[in-house]
C-alpha cells in the first residue's frame, strides 16, 4: 500500500512539474513576442475608384487608364463560369517591383472588383473568388514603380450575377 501511495504521489508531482513547464513557456512566449496576434492593416480605400459605375470612370478613378497591355501581367480566369457569383480568378505579375493588383469586371455594376497593395519583397500572385454580373472582360492592372500594365480576357457565365 505505501508503494501504491508513493507511486500515485510520483505521478501526480510528475503532472504538475508539466502543467507549471507549459504554463511557464506560455507566458515567455507571450511576454517575448512569440504568441503576439499577427496583425493586418487595409490600406486606405479609394472610395471613387470602387464606387464608379463604368469602367471607364473606374479606370480614370484609379488613375490606371492609361496602362498599356502586357505579356508579364498573367491573369487566369474561366472561359465559362458556371456561377457568377463564384469565379474564380488569378493574377501573376512577371513585371520587376510590382506594388498594386487591381482586378476589374467590366460589366459589373461596380467594375473595380478588388485592389491588393503588395509589400516589398513579396511575390506578385492573387488569387480570389469574385462575383460578376454578366459575362465581360475580366481586366487585371499591375502598378510598378510609376508604371502600368494590364491584361484582359473574357469570361462567360452561365447562372445569375450581382445585378439580380
Amino acid at each position: 500500500m505505501a508503494s501504491d501511495f508513493l507511486h500515485l504521489q510520483h505521478r501526480l508531482r510528475r503532472r504538475l512539474l508539466a502543467r507549471l513547464a507549459g504554463l511557464t513557456g506560455a507566458i515567455l512566449a507571450t511576454t517575448t513576442g512569440l504568441l503576439a496576434p499577427i496583425v493586418a492593416w487595409a490600406g486606405a480605400r479609394n472610395v471613387e475608384a470602387f464606387d464608379a459605375k463604368a469602367i471607364d470612370l473606374a479606370l480614370v478613378a484609379a488613375g490606371v487608364a492609361d496602362a498599356v497591355e502586357s505579356e508579364d501581367v498573367i491573369l487566369r480566369a474561366p472561359d465559362i463560369a458556371e456561377n457568377s457569383a463564384i469565379v474564380h480568378v488569378e493574377i501573376q505579375s512577371k513585371v520587376p517591383d510590382t506594388r498594386s493588383i487591381l482586378i476589374f469586371a467590366e460589366k459589373n455594376p461596380q467594375p473595380l472588383v478588388a485592389q491588393f497593395d503588395l509589400l516589398p519583397g513579396l511575390e506578385p500572385i492573387v488569387a480570389v473568388r469574385i462575383k460578376m454580373a454578366e459575362s465581360a472582360h475580366l481586366r487585371a492592372v499591375v502598378l510598378a514603380g510609376d508604371r502600368k500594365y494590364f491584361a484582359r480576357r473574357e469570361t462567360k457565365v452561365t447562372l445569375g450575377g450581382c445585378a439580380g
